[in-house]
């Protein structure tokens, strides 16, 4: 891994909202050699007049008030302060000002001198160049533009400056690899990787089932993840239940939608966020891991962090066919319609014994982050400028 530079990492979500997303990965794992700052994210869209909308615009200037915060050793955490219309052009005008001249700052109170940029979200294009960086990987991790709230041709223009000015692109799944190429000489296929010692303690046991679940009834059903209308199937949900009410289906996770206006049996259980420590816990819990995808550009070009969660815990898994999941087809259950997806269920809850359990964890035993940050760390080696 590299070692003794100092690096910006411009996310798409919150350190605060407590995700342990991709971002959260490198920049963790990254901190433990070099010194990096983790750069709050300025949104994708412009807000609305909802409650959760303006709580989050007063959580970001309070944020902004309180300055940088160290989270850890060598990792510190900013949140940047800006007018949130992005489909303004003087908006936009006056936050690439903003935003460069209170980095700026904050690189100087930091000693963050000629970092190396890892930009994960195209909203950040415009303070490139201007950081005295020597260094720009974009780290794409979605099709940003997919989401139904944002303004796609706004994103889309973003990205396409980014990628031209960048070093290089990382990307998550060999979809966005295609995507991006035509844009970029150098892209290159970086998949998402796992916590295993993590998820390996759900065969341990000793692990202990929360009590969230412990009195559900068997078998259980479970998803951990984002829960949207984006991202999630709700009438493959709902169908699941209704065929199997003796089925408890369970799902954790920050949801953008009110549970109770999409699922309607009372065998699905949602049960919220739950601290990412506790997921093998409730992995333990399991006895089908499940990825109720809607089939969607955003969706096509995802690269599921739980999957190797799931395999890592020991859980059989069921997925709908997208390009990344299905790349472990000998491994994973896939699903190309709801009826089926019902089937390859039934099927894998017989395949749950100990012995079928360990053969999944030793899978991905070394899709680790720390086998992708050494990866990472070899692509920021040959593109960014030497250290002077």
């Amino acid at each position: 891994m590299i070692a003794n530079q100092n690096i910006i990492l411009f996310s798409s979500d919150d350190w605060s909202s407590g995700l342990k997303s991709s971002k959260y990965h490198v920049a963790v794992g990254l901190a433990k050699t070099n010194r990096v700052l983790f750069v709050n994210s300025i949104g994708l869209r412009n807000p609305s007049a909802s409650a959760s909308d303006l709580r989050r615009v007063w959580q970001k200037l309070l944020g902004f008030l309180r300055g940088w915060q160290k989270v850890g050793d060598n990792l510190f955490v900013y949140t940047p302060i800006v007018i949130p219309f992005h489909r303004s052009r003087w908006a936009r005008r006056v936050n690439r000002r903003i935003l460069v001249w209170s980095l700026r700052v904050v690189q100087i109170l930091l000693k963050l001198r000629t970092p190396v940029l890892l930009v994960f979200s195209p909203t950040f294009h415009a303070v490139v160049g201007h950081l005295r960086e020597r260094g720009v990987v974009y780290y794409c991790i979605d099709e940003l533009k997919a989401y139904h709230e944002v303004d796609r041709g706004m994103i889309d223009r973003m990205e396409r400056d980014l990628l031209a000015k960048a070093d290089c692109v990382v990307a998550c799944s060999q979809a966005l690899v295609e995507k991006k190429r035509p844009f970029n000489r150098h892209v290159y296929y970086v998949p998402h990787g796992v916590e295993w010692g993590l998820f390996r303690r759900a065969l341990d046991e000793t692990t202990s089932i929360p009590d969230d679940i412990a009195g559900l009834k068997k078998p259980i059903v479970g998803y951990y993840g984002f829960i949207s209308e984006d991202w999630i199937d709700f009438a493959l949900l709902n169908e699941i239940a209704a065929r199997h009410p003796d089925w408890s289906l369970v799902l954790i996770g920050r949801t953008k939608v009110d549970p109770a206006t999409v699922l309607e049996h009372g065998n699905i259980h949602f049960l919220g966020v739950r601290p990412f420590e506790t997921l093998p816990n409730y992995s333990r819990a399991f006895d089908v891991g499940i990825i109720p995808f809607a089939i969607n550009e955003l969706t096509a070009s995802s690269n599921p962090l739980k999957l190797f969660e799931y395999l890592a815990s020991g859980l059989p898994v069921v997925s709908v066919e997208i390009p990344e999941v299905a790349r472990y087809r000998d491994n994973v259950k896939v699903a190309r319609d709801r009826p089926e997806f019902i089937r390859l269920i039934e099927q894998a809850l017989t395949e749950s014994s100990l012995a079928d359990k360990r053969r999944r964890s030793d899978l991905v035993r070394n899709e680790t982050w720390e086998q992708r940050l050494d990866v990472l760390s070899a692509i920021i080696a040959r593109h960014a400028r030497p250290l002077t």
